[in-house]
């Protein structure tokens, strides 16, 4: 059984963050994997990202990532220099190299990583979205479990052999999010949701495409 942290839009919320990994780390994860929006709206960008790297978190680029040039042009414009939601260009170059997508095998099962959807980090795929959509996952993506971001709003979504989740925002301070992260168990496909704050378990939207 190989188990792995399920993390995404952190939105520069250090300390959600670090309650996130805690709790990850207490359910004895094997790796965590991140599906982006590492900056933006919060104020500790860098820290966010220093902690991602040093913990050696695979993530995908974010909308807010792909973003961050532009977003702190219109900061500086704004606010001044000052902002401390302002990031350094280290973190600039990080968030820049980071993929669209990642794609690995782990315990002989297929993810896919992304953030809005495995086509484009601006698109939202909900629960309730439409069939042709998951339908498009299926036909174009060869995989057993897409992770993506972006909502959130944790889900599970099954569609014959093809699982999508989504752990919803660790952020839940800055954004309108959910303060969660999750775990999910290979080979079985097992999917566990938890609150940031209480570590408690959270019922994800769940559901099932005939």
């Amino acid at each position: 059984m190989t188990t792995i942290g399920l993390i995404s839009d952190i939105h520069a919320d250090l300390q959600a963050l670090k309650q996130a990994l805690d709790i990850l780390q207490g359910q004895g994860v094997e790796q965590i994997i991140c599906a982006g929006d590492l900056v933006d709206k919060g104020y500790e960008g860098d820290a966010v990202v220093n902690l991602i790297r040093e913990r050696n978190i695979l993530s995908v680029m974010g909308n807010h990532d792909y973003m961050v040039y532009r977003n702190q042009q219109w900061l500086i414009h704004n606010a001044g220099e000052s902002n401390p939601a302002l990031v350094t260009q280290e973190t600039m170059d990080y968030l820049d190299i980071l993929p669209e997508t990642l794609t690995f095998t782990l315990n002989g099962k297929w993810l896919l990583l992304a953030h809005g959807s495995p086509w484009s980090n601006m698109e939202y795929i909900y629960a309730y979205s439409p069939p042709k959509v998951y339908e498009q996952i299926a036909r174009f993506y060869k995989t057993d479990v897409v992770v993506l971001g972006h909502t959130h709003q944790p889900m599970l979504v099954e569609m014959g052999n093809l699982l999508v989740i989504n752990p919803g925002s660790v952020c839940s301070t800055y954004a309108d999010g959910s303060g969660t992260c999750a775990i999910l168990s290979l080979p079985d496909l097992t999917f566990r949701v938890f609150n940031v704050h209480t570590g408690k378990r959270v019922q994800p939207t769940y559901r099932c495409i005939e």
